[in-house]
């Protein structure tokens, strides 16, 4: 069992669509957790009707996720306020070096991000899985990089355009079933993103966790 995991990530809720129930399933074991996310999530949706104003959402949307962080059982959030959509503009080897001294200084045992297509394709996605990769690379303690993957074997399952990977490539695989309440839950406290949720996890909102993800898949990427 991993001791320490480090998440890293890009905006608020990438933590909760990708790896819920991993979070909370590793919580429940009395493990570790640190997220790192890279922006306030400032330039994304505030909700239809608004649930906020544009210029408030940065500050609403890092209030949301300290509530999901606190539903998933996620000891320590690292929020940093790179610029939501920007961070291909941020010099790429300052976000490299920031999460390589976190990393050096939590020495997680495992470490996850997205795969390299971000999985959605968004460029904040792709950047701080390029960033994530090249800070591990540097790391001078034993550790796992995985990507949290989709299996082309399960894209039929997943409403609109996703990036997947093929299912040879898929090293671990986590039962999640006994944790999709939890999912839901920390879905739920991303308010402001619930076009997203409704379109992604229909029927979450109103209390259908039966069509939830069972399990969450990762790729081996580095051993350490």
């Amino acid at each position: 069992m991993y001791q320490q995991v480090l998440y890293c990530f890009a905006h608020p809720d990438d933590e909760t669509f990708t790896c819920g129930g991993t979070i909370a399933r590793f919580h429940a074991d009395d493990v570790r957790q640190t997220l790192y996310c890279a922006t306030r999530g400032e330039a994304g949706k505030t909700g239809q009707p608004p649930l906020c104003t544009q210029e408030e959402l940065g500050d609403v949307r890092a209030q949301e996720l300290a509530r999901a962080c606190d539903v998933l059982g996620i000891d320590e959030c690292i929020l940093r306020d790179y610029g939501d959509g920007q961070l291909s503009q941020l010099p790429f080897q300052q976000l490299v070096d920031d999460l390589f001294k976190i990393m050096e200084s939590i020495r997680p045992d495992l470490i996850i991000t997205f795969p390299p297509s971000g999985i959605s394709g968004h460029l904040d996605h792709q950047i701080i899985q390029q960033a994530t990769l090249e800070a591990v690379k540097k790391t001078t303690f034993p550790t796992k990089l995985y990507y949290n993957v989709i299996p082309e074997s399960i894209a039929h399952l997943h409403s609109g355009k996703i990036h997947t990977t093929p299912d040879e490539y898929v090293s671990m695989k986590i039962d999640v079933t006994p944790f999709r309440a939890k999912i839901a839950q920390a879905l739920r406290e991303h308010k402001t993103q619930h076009l997203s949720i409704d379109r992604v996890f229909p029927g979450v909102r109103d209390g259908d966790i039966n069509r939830l993800r069972s399990h969450e898949y990762y790729q081996l990427v580095i051993q350490k």
